[in-house]
C-alpha cells in the first residue's frame, strides 16, 4: 500500500476585509509551523485556504464561483474553507464543491485538529509557532507588501439592521493593550514600516475591557514606543472618532493622516431604517473637525445605496449630502438583503435598475473627488512607504500616509522602504512621483513599542 505524500505547499485566497487578512495570516502561520511552504500558483498548491465573505450577496456569490474554480485548477489539493461565509451558510458551501474541512470564525481555535484530521501532521512541538490563535500575531507575514494588518478588535454591538456580521463575528471584544503592543512589536522585528490596526469596530476597542479603555489611549500606548515606524487605522465608524483620535492625527506623523468613516446613508431616515447611532450632521461635525485638523487627511467613507425606503428624494439628500462634506472618496455598496436582518423584511426596495443607476452616479462623483484630491498634491511632496514592483511594469509603487498610492519613477526602492515622494503628474487612475529623502519620522531613534501598558485583563 502506498501512503499519499505529505502536503508541502499551500496557497491562501482571502476574500473581504482587512480583519480577514489578518486571520489568513494566522493560518498561513500555523500551516508554516507544520513544515508547509507558500506554492507559487493555487495549482501547484497541496492544501488551500479560502477564507471568505459574506457582507453582500455578490460576496456570497464570489466566494462559491471561486470553489468551483480551486476545484477546476487543483482537483487533488486538500481544500479549506473559513471566514464569515462559512460561519453563517456551512451547508451551502460545503454543497458547491468537495470541501475536506470547513469551519466558521468562532471554530478557529480548531484549526490545528482539523489539519490533523485531512493529513497535515504537526512537526514537533517545539517547531509550532508560538502564541497560536485567532488574535496572536506570533509569526504572522504578510508577504513583500510592505504593510502588516494587526488585530485589535473583533466583533460588533451596533446591531446595524442590514448587517449580518454581528452574527459571524459575534460581539465586540478587545485584545488587551500588551498583547497589541507584543504583536505591533513582533511585526515591527520582522521589518514591516506600516501596522494597520484593525477590527470589526476598531473605535469601539476598549470598551468590555475591565476597567474599561479607549482606542486613543491605546494609540498613546503604541507611537510612545513606536520608533521610526507608522501606524494606520482601520474604519472609524462616526461617533468613535473621538477629539483625542483627531488631535493624535494631527500631532503625530507617524499615525497615517487616513480615516474611512462610514457613512451609508446622507438621509437622516435612512439612518434611522438603518439602525445607525448617529444623524447625518453629527457625521459631518466629525469629518469636518477632522478636516480643520487635518487638512492634508484622506477621508474615505462607505455608502449604501438602493436601501429599502431610499426614494428619489432620500437619495437626492445623500447626493446633496456628500457635495457639501469634506470627503475624499467613496466605497459605494448597492444594498442586497442579508437573511435574517430586520431589512430583509422592510417595504420599499428600489428597483434594481434605479439602484444600479444610483450607485454609478455615486461612483462617478466619488471617482472625481478622489481626482480632486490628488491633484492638490501635484508639485508637492508626502510621506510614503515603498510597497513594491508592479511586475507588469516594472516600476515601484508607494503608499503616501494620505492614502495616494503612487507609481514611482526612476530609482527604484526596496519594499517596505520609508520615502519622501514628490507628487509629479496624474493620468487618468494612475498617480506618479519621484523618491527624494527620506521622512522625519523615519530617522527617529530606533525603538520597539513597549511590552508593557495595562495588563492582560
Amino acid at each position: 500500500m502506498t501512503l499519499p505524500a505529505l502536503p508541502r505547499r499551500f496557497h491562501t485566497i482571502t476574500l473581504g476585509c482587512k480583519l480577514n487578512r489578518f486571520d489568513s495570516a494566522a493560518i498561513e502561520a500555523e500551516l508554516e509551523g507544520r513544515g508547509l511552504r507558500p506554492a507559487p500558483s493555487l495549482s501547484e498548491a497541496d492544501v488551500v485556504v479560502v477564507n471568505t465573505c459574506t457582507v453582500t450577496a455578490r460576496a456570497d456569490a464570489e466566494a462559491r464561483r471561486l470553489l468551483r474554480r480551486v476545484r477546476r485548477e487543483n482537483a487533488s489539493c486538500r481544500l479549506l474553507v473559513t471566514g464569515c461565509y462559512a460561519e453563517l451558510e456551512p451547508g451551502t458551501l460545503a454543497a458547491v464543491e468537495r470541501v475536506d474541512g470547513l469551519f466558521g470564525n468562532r471554530d478557529k481555535a480548531r484549526l490545528p485538529e482539523i489539519l490533523d484530521r485531512i493529513g497535515v501532521p504537526a512537526r514537533e512541538p517545539a517547531s509550532a509557532p508560538a502564541g497560536r490563535g485567532s488574535d496572536a500575531p506570533a509569526g504572522l507575514r504578510f508577504g513583500e507588501r510592505g504593510r502588516a494588518y494587526l488585530k485589535v478588535q473583533e466583533g460588533c454591538d451596533l446591531g446595524c439592521s442590514y448587517c449580518v456580521i454581528p452574527r459571524a463575528r459575534g460581539r465586540s471584544r478587545s485584545v488587551p493593550a500588551d498583547r497589541v503592543a507584543e504583536g505591533l512589536r513582533g511585526l515591527i522585528r520582522a521589518g514591516y514600516r506600516e501596522v494597520v490596526l484593525t477590527g470589526v469596530n476598531t473605535g469601539a476597542w476598549g470598551r468590555d475591557l475591565s476597567p474599561r479603555g479607549r482606542l486613543e489611549e491605546l494609540l498613546r500606548l503604541l507611537l510612545d514606543g513606536l520608533g521610526p515606524n507608522r501606524i494606520r487605522l482601520n474604519s472609524l465608524e462616526p461617533l468613535t472618532l473621538t477629539d483625542g483620535i483627531v488631535r493624535l492625527l494631527a500631532e503625530d506623523p507617524r499615525l497615517a493622516p487616513h480615516v474611512q468613516v462610514p457613512l451609508q446613508s446622507g438621509s437622516d431616515r435612512i439612518l434611522e431604517a438603518m439602525g445607525r447611532n448617529y444623524r447625518a450632521s453629527a457625521y459631518l461635525e466629525r469629518v469636518e473637525k477632522l478636516r480643520a485638523a487635518v487638512p492634508d487627511a484622506a477621508i474615505g467613507a462607505d455608502v449604501i445605496v438602493g436601501f429599502p425606503g431610499e426614494t428619489d428624494d432620500r437619495f437626492e439628500e445623500t447626493c446633496r449630502f456628500l457635495e457639501a462634506s469634506p470627503l475624499d472618496y467613496l466605497h459605494v455598496f448597492a444594498w442586497s438583503p442579508r437573511a435574517g436582518t430586520p431589512a430583509e423584511r422592510m417595504p420599499g426596495r428600489p428597483r434594481a435598475g434605479e439602484t444600479k443607476a444610483r450607485s454609478e452616479r455615486l461612483r462617478r462623483f466619488g471617482e472625481a473627488r478622489s481626482l480632486r484630491f490628488r491633484e492638490r498634491f501635484v508639485g508637492r511632496t508626502l510621506d510614503a512607504l515603498a510597497l513594491g514592483d508592479e511586475p507588469a511594469r516594472g516600476r515601484a509603487r508607494a503608499l503616501t500616509g494620505n492614502f495616494i498610492e503612487t507609481t514611482i519613477e526612476g530609482a527604484r526602492p526596496a519594499a517596505r522602504q520609508p520615502l519622501l515622494v514628490r507628487i509629479g503628474r496624474i493620468e487618468g487612475n494612475t498617480t506618479f512621483g519621484s523618491a527624494v529623502g527620506v521622512p522625519g519620522w523615519a530617522q527617529l531613534p530606533d525603538a520597539l513599542p513597549v511590552a508593557g501598558g495595562p495588563p492582560a485583563r
